[in-house]
């Protein structure tokens, strides 16, 4: 929708938006929104905030497949394998039937 140095909106449907915040700074701003480069994610952090799950019969097999490879492996507080894939992409290992209920919002 909007491109800044330091800032780029994005609508993914009705009523659903995003906004990626760079560290950079820029003199171009936002007018009305109060945001700061500074309130960028560090790269780390990044990481563990965009993901998507690979679902798995066997989630310990797939599990060793995957470190056999050789992936970036991120501390993340909770059970599952939260991997970069080559090429950027986060995963997060999950089991086909496992109930993930506990991880959906409430609104």
């Amino acid at each position: 929708m909007r491109e800044f140095d330091d800032k780029d909106d994005f609508r993914m449907g009705d009523g659903f938006h995003i906004a990626f915040l760079y560290e950079s700074g820029s003199d171009e701003v936002d007018k009305g929104v109060a945001y700061a480069a500074e309130d960028a994610l560090s790269d780390d952090d990044f990481l563990k905030a965009i993901f998507l799950e690979l679902k798995a019969d066997d989630v310990q097999e797939m599990r060793q497949k995957i470190l056999s490879f050789g992936v970036k492996v991120l501390d993340v507080p909770d059970v599952h394998l939260y991997f970069q894939a080559p090429g950027g992409q986060v995963f997060r290992l999950v089991g086909i039937n496992e109930d993930l209920s506990r991880y959906e919002g409430n609104g």
